[in-house]
């Protein structure tokens, strides 16, 4: 039977809400059985390539950025997992993504050490992640064997279950399972004392702000820093604090760079202000870069008021 839709337009309408809702209720977008490959940098600028570099071995991969509280809940059993299975072969790497902050700072304030690899958000459609962190396990075929459930289970069910698939991958090299785990880091529900002293460490917009913009409108378009090369274009705050912190440690030192902490980054027009020590009635005291956001170029490079 054929239907006129010029006789009736609502059944037009009709047809595209069925269609909208079919939609609607498509199942979201399948996980990946294999992990694609990838080529990221350390913060020291050495370049890791998986799975070139996993050695055919089992690896796992925590996808972070600094501000998720169940990546920091989590965070201490992958530190502790990659202390006992790296002897077995098996590779650890933590991936930054979605990062407004400083990845870098953010382990020193958490005393963890587990490798770090920077700029991950190109892999986040490729691994399609949905939620943070983001865990994996895999085999040394490139096989995905442990995924994180959604359900926000707690950080100590997530390292039995990937110790486990670990040392069913490890046959005779399986790692003992400890006899005991420390208490998850609650950080996701309820603010400790600590994490409140940290989030009232740097000075608040309302300070950083204004005194950000009102050193770029003294800044002059002739600036330039002698001898530093374009740095290339900054599209994000992330890119600035990390193309400072290296300028300041080539010229200032590592120590002191760390020192600096906490770093902001600030942009007004064309123009990157990256300060440290971005301590409430301290601002201007710290190191300093000014820098334009389409080709790098640095205009302005200090130590501040520091010795």
């Amino acid at each position: 039977m054929h239907h006129d839709v010029r006789r009736n337009p609502w059944s037009v309408v009709a047809w595209l809400a069925l269609l909208a809702a079919a939609l609607m209720m498509s199942p979201a977008r399948a996980q990946p059985d294999h992990a694609p490959a990838w080529q990221l940098q350390t913060p020291d600028g050495e370049t890791v390539r998986y799975p070139e570099d996993a050695q055919g071995q089992p690896t796992v991969l925590l996808f972070w950025p600094s501000w998720c509280p169940y990546s920091r809940a989590l965070q201490p059993y992958v530190q502790d997992i990659w202390k006992d299975y790296r002897e077995a072969g098996v590779k650890v790497w933590t991936i930054n993504i979605k990062e407004d902050g400083d990845p870098m700072q953010a382990m020193r304030e958490r005393g963890l050490s587990f490798p770090l690899l920077l700029n991950g958000d190109d892999l986040i459609a490729r691994y399609a992640i949905e939620r943070t962190p983001w865990f994996l396990v895999i085999d040394g075929q490139q096989r995905i064997v442990y995924t994180r459930p959604g359900n926000q289970p707690s950080p100590v069910e997530v390292a039995k279950q990937a110790r486990g698939a670990l040392n069913r991958l490890l046959g005779a090299r399986a790692v003992p399972l400890p006899a005991s785990y420390p208490a998850p880091y609650d950080l996701h529900l309820r603010k400790t004392p600590s994490t409140a002293r940290q989030a009232s460490a740097a000075a608040s917009d309302a300070e950083w702000r204004p005194w950000a913009a009102a050193v770029l409108a003294e800044v002059r378009a002739e600036e330039t820093v002698a001898g530093v090369a374009p740095l290339g274009a900054i599209d994000d705050g992330r890119d600035a604090i990390l193309q400072a912190r290296a300028l300041w440690t080539q010229r200032y030192g590592t120590e002191p760079t760390r020192t600096q902490a906490p770093y902001r980054a600030f942009r007004k027009g064309n123009l990157w202000l990256v300060s440290g020590l971005a301590l409430p009635g301290r601002l201007g005291q710290g190191y300093l870069l000014i820098v334009a956001a389409d080709d790098g170029r640095v205009l302005r490079l200090s130590g501040g008021d520091q010795p």
